[in-house]
């Protein structure tokens, strides 16, 4: 294999491949990226949980394919000038050039790479990529993590006619509902694989499912993840079936208080007297802290306790300049809802 392409191509390939090596040991053939040289450019690069393949143009001098350490690459690549770098093997040994500097690294067997599965037989979830941006933006705060119930490290995609995306880490639930229209299964996707569809996503993406995986493609960049085997909680019985109150509420009137109180607890009481919202702080320490202001309510008295982090989530995804609280008794459940999003949380006992 030999080719020539420019340092700021090869760096952002590789910057968006990084996240998807084995980083522990450098013997093990997932370390490295697989580099093809065939009439285009394509490097893959696999922990054998998640996996992405990049294609792109470049000058191919000689066809064939290696494999070089992800690490060592990348760290040569960036201390290159920024102009065309040389690639090839030479003696099982891959050679990088550039001018007067030369590096030479070890390649493994490129056909022990791991294979990555394909969209054949796969079925495809019929979205709008914003949308399902959106719903990743939106419940990926309240996924949990390292549960010992594996299937809550992860969101679950609940897909039908009109599909829900759905999140819990068992003191709050998220559910975006949704326009995506798929056969209809439950798959659960791992936290670490939303985090990277949020960085690689683009608009023209498809994205196909089956029981194993998950896989997003365009003509650049094909992504795989495998699917967490587990069931996921029944949320539908979660969900209130009616709510006693419902408070139209400003967002970013209700954040400026409630972050004020978070300066000193995280946990927060929460009054509704009237027209009158009330926040103050609880704590078993000295400090304390209270704020309000005034919003339009016919509610007499209702008192709450939360833990702050999870309205401020709810809150820093959100669109809309207003949201809904919708609540039945102190010690049970509430809702926040805006627009076709709600999360339901909840309360501390006081």
């Amino acid at each position: 294999m030999h080719i020539k392409i420019e340092k700021p191509l090869i760096e952002s390939i590789l910057s968006n491949v990084q996240g998807f090596t084995e980083k522990k040991d450098n013997t093990q053939i997932t370390s490295h990226i697989l580099i093809n040289a065939d009439d285009k450019l394509t490097i893959k690069a696999t922990d054998k949980e998640i996996g992405i393949k990049i294609t792109t143009d470049c000058e191919i001098i000689k066809k064939g394919k290696i494999t070089i350490n992800a690490k060592k690459f990348n760290d040569i690549i960036k201390a290159l000038k920024n102009k065309e770098i040389e690639i090839y093997s030479q003696n099982n040994k891959i050679v990088i050039k550039q001018d007067t500097s030369i590096y030479q690294l070890i390649s493994f067997d490129p056909n022990q790479f791991p294979e990555f599965p394909d969209t054949n037989d796969l079925e495809e979830i019929n979205v709008n990529i914003e949308e399902f941006q959106d719903a990743i933006k939106k419940i990926y705060p309240v996924i949990d993590n390292n549960n010992p119930k594996y299937e809550l490290n992860g969101a679950l995609f609940d897909l039908k006619e009109k599909s829900n995306f759905v999140s819990t880490d068992t003191r709050r639930l998220a559910i975006y509902y949704s326009n995506a229209k798929a056969k209809e299964n439950k798959i659960i996707v791992p936290k670490r694989s939303l985090a990277e569809i949020k960085r690689i996503i683009r608009d023209d993406m498809k994205i196909f499912y089956d029981d194993v995986y998950l896989i997003l493609e365009n003509d650049s960049t094909f992504f795989f993840t495998k699917l967490i085997n587990g069931k996921f909680p029944a949320y539908e019985k979660i969900i209130p079936q009616q709510l006693k109150y419902e408070l139209e509420i400003d967002k970013n009137e209700f954040l400026s208080h409630l972050k004020q109180i978070s300066i000193i607890s995280n946990e927060v009481k929460i009054s509704i007297k009237n027209n009158l919202i009330e926040f103050e702080s609880i704590s078993e320490e000295s400090m304390q802290a209270k704020t309000s202001f005034e919003i339009n309510s016919d509610i007499e008295q209702f008192t709450f306790a939360v833990n702050s982090k999870y309205i401020i989530d709810f809150l820093a995804v959100i669109d809309t300049d207003t949201f809904t609280l919708g609540i039945n008794e102190p010690n049970i459940p509430f809702v926040l809802k805006s627009e076709n999003f709600l999360t339901i949380v909840m309360p501390l006992n006081i």
